[in-house]
């Protein structure tokens, strides 16, 4: 009987290798053969990929063993110069024709019993054997080989199928890829990982994993564009049905390495709680955070500070040219704040945006940080709030910092929405420093504000941000949206720079069918329900809103306080997963969301926001809490966790009993994937044995089930009028 060993990662045009060992051992103490590391070095030139895959497997038995490499490669055209190295010898191989490559995939699937592999069906398979691995030694397998990259629309993508491994997670997974091109590069962006990128200059850049320990049940995926003016614009589509809407999602960021683009000339003022309750190391860490930022204003920029307590005390109580004295006696005026008394957050606030000349068309920023609660002159929100938006002048943000858990998270988020600012929470033995000054360096350097978007002849509806915020240097802003109609786009961008009107032209393709970038739609679903949540939380509860947010919520699996009862739905099956586990009799996706839930309890226990952990999923399910009880904990971590909802670029599921293929959902219920389109699971069309000759006719006759296949071995689907289900 074969078993899989591992997999090399690769590229999904160029797919990935199977180690198969025609025997398992046996014996006392006996294990599989277990692999040491993957080391993947990828260089992409002018959209072109010099790939380099290196796997070290151990054999930890007594026994001589034999195996079976094979690696799966796509169609014609697609990779050339295929070399596979063991040990440092380069070996032959045969590449099967396709009715023996689909035999073959078709008997890997089946003495495997890993669905997943479907999703790669269709690919060539090269050959070859492998022998000796020695007993109680190492084996180093490496393949090296050249193919061009994907392009469409000023976009290339990269992939590594990592799923096809069958490994759940990559304990010692190393990726580096060096991305050289002949023009300026544009926005470089990962859906399925975190990345650290490198700009090395304006052509070349090093993408590299965060850690090495990375999710084998996603495919790695990197897009990337070219630049060719001051701000780029990157356009990315989903529709897998050309008898629907589809879904976009759209980057526009400045080009870093352009030095037409000056930085706008801008005003901050700073207002710092310096009440009783900021004494120790807050007050600390939050002067050296002040300190920060007057350090990095530059010349053309003007500031002020104001401190309050009880009452408030100012730096100039005017707006300041940032010049390198007056930077100097600000860091002295910060060397001497102390903190005592109350809090009156409502007359600090009233004298930054007095100190704001109206007839200035300067970007105004307020950087507002306090750790309490209203306990000096006006205490109600409501009030402090109407007296802020009374006095809120155009071109004026606010940006909140709450730090710890007695803030006001109605009063701040609110301050921040109306005036296109944003909010962020420091939990307590959170560093204050480190968070502010990593903050402001997003936004110190504004290069096009009052920014709008014209589609042309694309209509497009349900855009988020709903109102869109200034660009920054060295950040990007994201706009996710639907269209109605394909087509080349030409997109106008307009803002103001330095006081004049800019305007950039992009010509972007509105794609009639795209079904690979199905992430799309899960992040566009994100940012509608997090604004329909927010309408709800500040204007009121209405029926039209509520309906809409559990709709959403069913057909994308997200968790909101309408939509709790999937966390329910989701503890019960984990449960019953866990029982079938026990007694050995779970199906493979039984056993897959027990593994992914405990490796979700073990990220929880470093991160307790981290998705699906049971402070996020209670954070997203709790009602919205009225003004005057918008404070504590719960509160904070209800705030953070909707923020990072809305912040959200990656493909990550916050249920692991729904997955969404395409445009469909599937929830798994006793055991079962079920299409959320079939009505009533006893009107049965077809029933099919998983992994018998039928289940691969029905594969071969309609390929685009591939994905729905590789959910799992018990299925309960439509397609094409017709409800099919799939049985062990």
């Amino acid at each position: 009987m074969l078993f899989l060993l591992g997999v090399l990662a690769a590229m999904p045009l160029f797919s990935q290798g199977l180690l198969m060992i025609p025997e398992r051992p046996v014996g006392p103490g006996i294990s599989q053969l277990e692999l040491k590391s993957t080391d993947a070095r990828v260089m992409i030139k002018n959209g072109v990929a010099n790939v380099i895959l290196e796997q070290v497997f151990y054999n930890p038995t007594p026994q001589r063993l034999e195996g079976e490499y094979l690696f799966m490669i796509p169609g014609e055209g697609q990779v050339k110069d295929f070399y596979l190295y063991i040990d440092g010898q380069k070996v032959k191989g045969n590449i099967l024709d396709a009715q023996e490559a689909r035999t073959t995939y078709q008997d890997i699937v089946r003495r495997i019993k890993d669905p997943a592999l479907l999703e790669y069906a269709g690919q060539g398979i090269f050959k070859t054997s492998i022998f000796p691995i020695e007993p109680k030694s190492e084996r180093k397998i490496e393949i090296s080989y050249t193919g061009v990259l994907d392009y469409q629309s000023n976009n290339l993508r990269f992939n590594l199928p990592l799923r096809q491994s069958g490994i759940k997670v990559f304990e010692n997974l190393q990726l580096v890829i060096d991305l050289t091109e002949d023009v300026p590069l544009g926005e470089i962006y990962s859906p399925s990982h975190q990345v650290r990128i490198d700009r090395q200059s304006d052509r070349s850049a090093r993408i590299s994993l965060e850690n090495s320990s990375a999710n084998g049940e996603k495919d790695f995926v990197l897009f990337y564009s070219l630049a060719d003016k001051e701000i780029n614009c990157t356009l990315l589509s989903f529709r897998p049905r050309t008898d629907r809407d589809g879904y976009f999602m759209m980057f526009i960021s400045p080009n870093i390495w352009e030095k037409r683009l000056r930085q706008i000339a801008k005003d901050m003022i700073f207002v710092i709680d310096v009440s009783g309750s900021m004494q120790g190391e807050k007050i600390d860490q939050a002067k050296q955070a002040l300190k920060f930022c007057v350090n990095s204003l530059g010349k053309e920029d003007r500031f002020d500070i104001v401190s309050f307590s009880s009452s408030i005390d100012l730096f100039q109580g005017r707006l300041q040219n940032a010049s390198n004295d007056t930077r100097e006696n600000a860091r002295y005026f910060i060397d001497n704040l102390s903190s005592s008394g109350g809090t009156n957050i409502q007359e600090a606030l009233l004298q930054a945006l007095k100190e704001r000349d109206p007839r200035d068309e300067r970007e105004t920023n307020i950087i507002f940080m306090t750790d309490g609660l209203p306990t000096e002159g006006e205490t109600n929100i409501q009030q402090i709030l109407q007296q802020v938006t009374r006095n809120l002048q155009a071109n004026t943000r606010i940006f909140t910092f709450g730090v710890g858990y007695d803030v006001n998270t109605f009063l701040l988020d609110k301050l921040a929405l109306d005036s296109q600012g944003s909010s962020v929470y420091v939990k307590p033995n959170e560093n204050i420093e480190a968070v502010v000054s990593g903050f402001y360096a997003k936004i110190s350097q504004p290069v096009l504000i009052d920014l709008q978007l014209d589609f042309g002849a694309i209509r497009v509806y349900d855009l988020y941000p709903v109102k869109l915020s200034n660009i920054f240097q060295g950040e990007r802003l994201t706009i996710l949206g639907r269209y109605r109609n394909a087509g080349e786009g030409q997109i106008k961008l307009s803002g103001k720079q330095q006081g004049a009107d800019r305007i950039f032209h992009f010509s972007k393709s509105f794609t009639q069918r795209e079904s690979e970038n199905d992430f799309i739609s899960k992040l566009w679903a994100n940012r509608k329900v997090y604004h329909l949540l927010t309408e709800i939380r500040f204007k009121g509860e209405n029926q039209e809103l509520v309906e809409s947010i559990r709709a959403l919520g069913k057909e994308y699996g997200i968790v909101t306080p309408y939509t709790s009862y999937l966390v329910v739905e989701q503890q019960q099956e984990l449960q019953q997963a866990a029982n079938q586990v026990a007694v050995g009799t779970a199906s493979v996706s039984q056993r897959q969301i027990t593994g992914a839930e405990q490796k979700r309890q073990s990220q929880a226990e470093v991160d307790e926001e981290s998705v699906g952990s049971a402070v996020f999923l209670d954070a997203l399910s709790a009602a919205p809490a009225a003004a005057e009880q918008s404070s504590g904990r719960d509160a904070v971590l209800s705030s953070r966790v909707m923020k990072k909802m809305e912040q959200a670029d990656k493909d990550v599921s916050m249920l692991l009993t729904v997955q969404r293929v395409g445009e469909k959902t599937f929830y798994l219920k006793n055991g079962y994937w079920v299409d959320e389109e079939v009505k009533s699971i006893s009107n049965i069309d077809r029933t099919i044995s998983y992994l018998s000759d039928g289940y691969f006719s029905l594969l071969h006759s309609e390929p685009d089930l591939k994905k729905i296949l590789a959910l799992g071995e018990n299925l309960i689907f439509e397609w094409e009028g017709i409800v099919y289900k799939i049985v062990q």
